[in-house]
């Protein structure tokens, strides 16, 4: 048979390691009739029922086997666990339901059917004892009755000694068959009572049905527990004979193993007379228990088994007539319990009251999966037992049980005020303390002391039904049971406890359902009527007494405020005996007594005589509790804290020895009754001589304590000085000078002595140590308090104070050591010290000694302290000085080494020295003092400091100042701070080149301006100056107000651009609060713009070609410095057909442009040059532009040419219009034709050239613009490294999808507080593969999506009309229309607190914390991609309101657990091990389960790309880097526009070419015609 596993299951929980663990052993009974041991560490609070059965599995394959074939179990079928609460466990393990004290017994499917593992024997609950092992027993037997007829007889006989127990019932009994065997009584769970348990459940109370079947025990394992042997004997009514079984401890223990069934022998044989005479109807059970491990006494167990089943023994509660009903009859040898009258029960039911009992009806039902039953009902009865003749009912009870040695330990604090029984069974270990309804609410006054007084004398019976789950030994309700639970909380009210909040509870009184506050208040309602009709609290005795209407002290009295009529006694009897006026009481601690102002209890004893007895009401009335008025005797008081009273009690203790008569309680006779005056006395409750807290005294004990107590009675107090105590060896005790200095060496002891009347003092005398007061009560207070001026000044300071009591140091005793080492005060300030040493007596009288020490200030260690104001308050204060500035008043004192202020002589005249160690600063002589009323400070005032040599001192300005007097007194020291006087002058260091050179649009590289004050000294670092600048600009943006650097200046060096133009000037000023302090003009360099190679004319319709632009300077040397994009040349004209927005750049301070368009018509061209950002750098160019004229021609043997070109516009007399044309081979119609042809060429090669001109400045421009952007990218590049500058990159994607919600986001910044961002931009990782391949894996949607921390949130973003269609005019659709680019399209959003997060565990000890996912161990597996999306530290701090982050929930959301891996191979080969799908850094992507993402993209917004390191960049970079990228873009756009227009003009001029090479090919042919011969040219040409 399979034992206890040996391996230990650890479910370690990654989160939580704080509590303490918690381990859970449970034995598993196996339906092969093994059995096996499990044991789980810290398995968490629940577990699915699949991993608790692997864990079982994986048990019984550790255990070894002890050869052959084990029973196969089948796991694969409908398996469930069921503890022993017939609970069925299906899905989860509930580990709150188990304990981890005991082991948990637990069984799979219908193993009850077979037979057990003796393992059992071991596993039974610790508090199964013989009590219980013989209760399961007779439950049995009792069971087996219930099934008889009724005319069959029922009983149960027990015949117990030292050798054996038999017990013999009439039952239906047993025999063979397979139905009724006697074998199934010895298979343990194998009762056949158990399926009637649900008839249990319900019915009328006291639910007599006595189905007790749980777990089997009541066979074999009980028998097996009260001895060695058993031979169980039983018949029924139709076999004739008896079928025994033998059972052997040792036998079970031998056979038994995990492959047998447990064989035992048994045998038939025929009745005994005996049997049949007790069983007349023949049928019964007889089980014989040999070989006893433990005998129990006749006697204890006629009693124990009348308790447990007593209304099964004598039950009268449904007979109408005064007979009790039997329902069994029990006996044990012999003796029928119902004769017993000495057990528990019996004797509590006898000393009830006979009024109502307070009865509710209460059902509890519950729909919870884990309880074993639904529903549950309990009747409660509460008995009241009064007090009769001032003696508890409860008392006489204990008083009885402990006559009858029944074992009880309890008392009437104690005692057990809930008793429960189940199914009509004692409980016998459930002795709760009060229910919750039971207690009454805690609060103060007589009526909550009465109530809370009389609850105490309540118990309740709880008669409960099968729905409730005993412990397995049936001792006590099982406590982890829902029902048990919601019974020990029942008090109408919702329940503190959580696991009870599915129990329904319904609570009746006679029929009507009660709630919480109606509950409360009929049960303190028959609680007040149970003691006013029961409880009889006083006797009188013999005496009379006296009556008093209405008293008019009822609180002093600590009687009930609603009292009319009191009783006054001389006497009482109590505890059998006589308390009488005038008996001398020893009261002990505990007490509650009522003095002048409240209730107090005693700390210590108390002695006092009596003096009355007061009772409420009339004779035979019962009221409150009676009291016992008492005088004190202070003299017995034993020591307290001085401060544990009030004035009044002080005053009540300060008597020497005894309260008088007169100041005792006086009953006296007033004008219409008689009045009780308590004066001084204290009233205490009677009670206290029920609970043995007050004893009477002998007169002689009495007056001999008196007459020590006053011999040893203190009288005053020494102190020891060095003289006296020198045989005690006191060290610096307190001085014996009553003047001393400040300083004087600090006491470390006093020692105080208390000496007694006999005693005689002197401060000069040895010590007599005989007359020491040797008392450890009494405690000693010393205080010591300081007077700041004189001895009577009102304001004392108190500095200590301790209660001592007394100790010994060298054999003598009664010393009060009073150790000041945590005072450090003392004697350092001076003024007047008091100590004050005081004593209370036991008679509460007080012993006073004090002693006074003057402290004068100590000059000696005199030092000064500097103040700028004239109360000088502050230690130690650093004087502020500031040149320019006068001093006002600078107040000096002069005070010792501990603060105390040393007056000063008469002066007059004072001079100050400021000092940088030996080095001299400054100095001021004959300065006018004065000195305050009380000589301690001196004044000085109006003074002024003038020096050049602060730029030692510079930056902290850290000195001394010294003041020597007229009166030769030279301070000491102090420190001060002497700070420069404001900006006076400031010098600029500007080199002599830059003034002369300075050139618009260059930065200034070296203005630094040193700012001086008055006195030539550097200003102070931090000092505001407010820059003013005309023709010249700031490079940063911080304004004009500027500040003074730690060297003494502004540093101006790279910040100032010069915009002004050539030839202009500069001006720079500083001021300080509106005032002028410095001005300085420059001049810009002169520039001078001149074109070179300029033709003196030029022919209409052509182009001027190659002109050359040169800027030199005044000296006629071009400037090279004008170079680069910055510098171009524009040209404007009214006369010329210029390009629009053409520039040409500048190279080395020359410009050449090719070409410019002459216009056709004759006259003069102007046109301006000029730069194009320096519009005062300018040229203007007039150019004549003549026409070509044709001239007369000669013959063929002239020398002319045809036509010419005139040099100049004087030669034009000799050229003739066309019309007038002359030639010699042709006519007037080919000379118009090729006029109109030449002018159509002219035009279009004008048009060429212009083309041409275009092409060139948009060329030129274009790659101008593409050296800016190669910079800028390279900038950008450098920048983006940064968390801030990647981030700007994806954000400027995440803008170019317009018409998405994220574009709007990124463009309007349109976020509220629970908006978290888009999910491209709240992660970054650290390599482009990875972002590209996760990025594709999201796909654009998710990556595009908007994270919300609320569906609050997520619901701002759009609402809808009536009819469903979104609100263009709300949220983000509003932004979108107001960029003019409407969302089109659906939009997702992720809220954070909707995700189910991720619960399992962190790594915390990295900064990134990754979740702790399991390592699959692949061949190229990268990690997993929800732990390789880097977060910021702003992102980290990012929590749902549960506190998850955005790993747990975002990120877990879109990735889970996807796998990385280096390759497509090393990705295929880890399918196995993947649950959310995998990648490959070189491309491959699997989604979920068979869904694989073939082909290639690169996905448009990405993951920014930031290295971990850079992941704490500032955010200063990002606005920075957003301006360049917007800028970058802008000028790519320029760019493209750029190209087209090239394009198109390139596309122009090849069309204009095309058209003039067909006017040239015809403007050729009519050349060629006509330079052939007459006649044949013209037919021709007219052709």
């Amino acid at each position: 048979m399979a034992s206890r596993g040996s391996g230990k299951w650890a479910l370690v929980e990654h989160r939580h390691h704080s509590r303490a663990s918690r381990v859970y052993r449970f034995q598993i009974l196996l339906p092969n009739g093994t059995s096996t041991g499990l044991t789980l560490k810290d398995p968490g609070e629940e577990m699915p029922l699949h991993d608790f059965l692997n864990h079982i599995r994986t048990e019984l394959e550790n255990v070894p086997m002890d050869g052959g074939e084990r029973r196969g179990i089948d796991w694969s079928g409908d398996v469930y666990l069921e503890d022993l609460l017939d609970r069925k466990i299906d899905k989860k393990v509930q580990f709150s339901d188990f304990a981890t004290k005991n082991t948990n017994i637990l069984r799979l499917q219908n193993m009850w059917d077979l037979t057990p593992p003796t393992e059992l024997l071991q596993e039974l609950p610790a508090e199964y004892s013989t009590e219980s092992a013989l209760a399961d027993l007779v439950d049995n037997s009792l069971q087996a009755l219930w099934s008889n007829d009724k005319k069959d007889r029922k009983l149960i006989r027990i015949t117990i000694d030292q050798e054996k127990i038999v017990i013999f019932d009439t039952g239906r009994g047993m025999d063979g068959s397979d139905e009724n065997s006697i074998s199934k009584w010895g298979t343990i769970g194998s009762s056949n009572h158990r399926v009637f348990r649900a008839k249990g459940i319900g019915g009328e109370a006291p639910y007599l049905v006595p189905f007790f079947g749980m777990f089997g025990y009541g066979g074999t394992i009980a028998s097996m527990h009260l001895g060695r042997r058993a031979i169980v004997s039983s018949k029924t009514k139709e076999s004739r004979k008896v079928f025994t079984l033998h059972l052997s401890r040792e036998a079970l223990l031998e056979k038994s193993s995990s492959k047998l069934s447990w064989k035992t022998a048994g045998g038939i044989r025929d009745p005994s007379k005996e049997e049949l005479t007790l069983s007349p109807h023949q049928s019964f059970t007889q089980v014989e228990i040999q070989g006893l491990n433990r005998y129990l006494g006749a006697a204890k167990l006629q009693r124990f088994l009348k308790d447990i089943y007593f209304p099964y023994i004598q039950y009268d509660e449904d007979n109408g007539s005064m007979n009790t009903r039997r329902l069994v009859q029990f006996e044990v040898n012999g003796v029928d319990l119902a004769e017993i009258l000495e057990n528990e029960v019996t004797i509590t039911n006898l000393h009830s009251c006979a009024g109502p009992d307070f009865i509710l009806d209460v059902t509890f039902s519950c729909t919870s999966t884990t309880s074993a039953n639904s529903q549950a009902h309990a009747r409660v009865k509460c008995v009241y037992f009064p007090i009769v003749k001032g003696k508890e009912s409860i008392d006489s009870i204990l008083e009885m049980l402990r006559e009858n040695a029944s074992g009880v330990k309890e008392n009437f604090d104690k005692f057990s005020r809930v008793s429960i029984r189940r199914l009509g069974r004692l409980l016998p270990d459930a002795r709760w303390g009060p229910l919750p309804f039971m207690e009454p609410k805690q609060s103060k006054g007589k009526k909550a002391e009465l109530l809370k007084r009389c609850c105490k004398r309540v118990k309740c019976f709880v008669e409960t039904d099968a729905g409730f789950h005993p412990t397995l030994s049936k001792t006590d309700l099982a406590q982890h049971d829902l029902f048990t639970k919601a019974l020990r909380c029942l008090d109408g009210s919702s329940r503190s406890d959580s696991s009870v909040e599915d129990v329904n509870v319904d609570v009746h009184r006679v029929g009507r359902s009660l709630s919480c506050t109606q509950l409360e208040k009929q049960y303190h309602n028959w609680i007040n009527n149970m003691h006013v009709k029961y409880d009889v609290e006083i006797d009188g005795g013999d005496n009379d007494h006296t009556v008093i209407i209405n008293p008019s002290n009822k609180e002093r009295l600590g009687i009930s405020e609603d009292v009319e009529v009191i009783r006054v006694y001389t006497s009482v009897s109590r505890k059998g005996k006589t308390w009488k006026r005038g008996d001398h009481l020893k009261i002990q601690p505990g007490v509650v007594a009522r003095m002048k102002s409240n209730f107090h209890s005693l700390k210590s004893i108390f002695y006092a005589t009596l003096e009355y007895v007061v009772g409420e009401g009339l004779a035979g009335d019962i009221c409150g509790e009676a009291r016992l008025i008492c005088r004190f005797v202070p003299l017995f008081f034993r020591t307290r804290n001085l401060f544990s009273f009030s004035r009044a009690q002080m005053n009540l203790f300060s008597r020497s020895i005894e309260c008088s008569d007169n100041q005792g309680c006086l009953l006296e006779e007033g004008p219409d009754s008689m009045r009780l005056n308590i004066q001084e006395s204290v009233s205490f409750p009677i009670s206290m001589i029920d609970n043995d807290k007050c004893h009477t005294m002998e007169d002689d004990s009495w007056r001999q304590i008196r007459r020590k107590k006053k011999e040893k009675a203190p009288a005053c107090i020494e102190i020891l000085r060095n003289l006296q105590g020198n045989d005690l060896a006191i060290e610096r005790g307190l001085p014996i000078e009553q003047v001393i200095m400040a300083g004087y060496k600090n006491p470390h002891e006093f020692i105080a002595v208390i000496l007694p009347q006999p005693a005689t003092t002197c401060s000069t005398s040895l010590l007599d140590k005989r007359y020491i007061l040797k008392d450890d009560e009494i405690e000693m207070e010393m205080e010591i308090n300081h007077l700041p001026g004189s001895k009577d000044h009102l304001r004392a300071n108190r500095i200590y104070r301790k209660l001592k009591k007394p100790s010994s140091r060298d054999s003598i005793n009664g010393l009060y050591i009073f150790q000041l080492s945590e005072v450090s005060s003392i004697f350092t300030k001076s003024g007047v010290y008091q100590f004050i040493f005081s004593v209370r007596c036991k008679d509460s009288s007080i012993i006073k000694h004090e002693t006074e020490i003057t402290v004068r200030p100590n000059s000696n260690t005199r030092c000064w302290q500097l103040s700028s104001v004239a109360d000088c308050s502050a230690d130690n204060a650093v004087v502020d000085i500031r040149l320019g500035i006068p001093v006002r008043c600078l107040a000096a004192r002069s005070h010792d080494l501990y603060g105390n202020g040393i007056p000063f002589l008469d002066v007059h005249k004072a001079v100050i020295t400021i000092l940088d160690g030996d080095d001299f600063l400054a100095q001021v002589e004959d300065i006018e003092v004065e000195l305050s009323s009380d000589s301690l400070t001196l004044n000085i005032r109006d003074f002024l400091f003038k020096t050049s040599k602060l730029d030692i001192i510079r930056p902290k300005y850290e000195a001394m100042l010294k003041i020597s007097l007229s009166d030769n007194e030279f301070s000491h020291p102090c420190p001060c701070k002497v700070m420069p006087g404001f900006p006076s002058t400031i010098n600029m260091d500007m080199s002599l080149a830059w003034e002369k050179n300075l050139t618009p649009g260059e930065v200034i590289d070296d203005a630094l301006l040193e700012v001086f004050d008055h006195c030539g000294n550097h200003v102070e670092e931090g000092t505001e100056l407010i820059v003013r600048i005309i023709g010249l600009s700031f490079v940063d943006k911080h304004g004009p107000v500027r500040k003074v650097n730690s060297e003494g200046f502004v540093d101006l060096r790279g910040l100032l651009r010069v915009i002004n133009g050539f030839g202009s000037q500069a001006c720079l000023k500083i001021f300080r609060h509106k005032k002028e302090i410095f001005a300085r003009t420059f001049q810009i360099a002169i520039r001078n713009l001149k074109a070179v190679k300029v033709p003196q004319s030029c022919q209409a319709g052509t182009l001027l070609e190659n002109i050359i632009f040169e800027v030199s300077d005044s000296d006629g040397l071009i400037d090279e410095s004008i170079h680069g994009p910055l510098h171009t040349l524009s040209i404007r004209s009214n006369e010329l057909k210029l390009v629009e927005g053409a520039q040409y750049a500048f190279e080395r301070g020359r410009c050449i442009v090719s070409h410019v368009p002459v216009p056709r018509e004759p006259g003069r061209v102007t046109f301006v040059a000029y730069h194009t950002h320096f519009s005062d750098l300018e040229t203007t160019i007039q150019i004549p532009v003549y026409t070509l004229d044709l001239v007369p021609v000669k013959g063929e043997n002239e020398s002319e040419p045809i036509c010419s070109y005139p040099t100049s516009s004087g030669s034009s007399q000799n050229t003739i219009p066309p019309s007038q044309l002359v030639l010699s081979q042709s006519n007037s119609l080919a000379a118009n034709i090729m006029g109109k042809f030449s002018d159509e060429i002219r035009e279009i090669d004008a048009e060429i050239c212009s083309q041409e001109v275009l092409i060139k400045a948009f060329d030129s421009r274009k790659r101008a613009l593409e050296n800016d952007i190669v910079d800028l990218q390279d900038e950008i590049s450098h920048t983006a490294g940064s968390a801030s500058g990647a981030k700007e990159l994806t954000r400027h994607k995440i803008e170019e999808n317009v018409g998405t919600a994220a574009a709007v986001l990124c463009s309007r910044q349109w976020f509220r507080d629970d908006v978290v961002g888009i999910v491209a931009l709240l992660g970054t990782v650290a390599d482009r593969k990875m972002s590209m391949m996760l990025s594709v894996y999201l796909g654009e949607d998710n990556m595009l999506a908007v994270v919300c921390k609320t569906l609050a949130a997520a619901n701002y973003f759009e609402k809808y009309d009536a009819d469903g269609s979104v609100d263009v005019h709300f949220g983000i659709h509003q932004e979108a229309a107001n960029l003019g680019v409407p969302i089109r399209k659906r939009f997702p959003i992720i809220c954070l607190d909707a995700i189910r997060p991720y619960t399992g565990g962190l790594h915390l000890h990295t900064k990134q914390k990754p979740l702790a996912l399991p390592f699959p161990h692949s061949k190229g597996f990268k990690g997993f991609a929800v732990n390789m999306i880097n977060l910021s530290p702003e992102s980290l701090k990012i929590s749902t309101k549960n506190g998850y982050g955005l790993r747990e929930t975002l990120f877990y959301r879109l990735f889970g657990e996807l796998q990385v891996y280096e390759t497509r191979d090393d990705m295929w080969q880890a399918i196995p091990h993947l649950k959310n799908g995998a990648v490959s850094l070189d491309g491959g992507i699997i989604k979920g389960d068979g869904l694989l993402i073939l082909g290639y993209s690169d996905p448009e917004v990405t993951f920014p790309v930031v290295p971990r390191a850079a992941l704490d960049v500032e955010e200063d970079d990002s606005e920075y880097v957003c301006t360049r990228i917007k800028t970058m873009h802008a000028q790519m756009d320029v760019v493209k526009t750029l190209e087209n227009r090239i394009k198109a003009a390139e596309e122009q001029r090849q069309k204009l070419v095309m058209e003039r090479n067909e006017k040239k090919r015809k403007f050729d042919e009519i050349s060629e015609v006509l330079s052939q011969p007459s006649g044949s040219g013209d037919h021709q040409l007219y052709q």
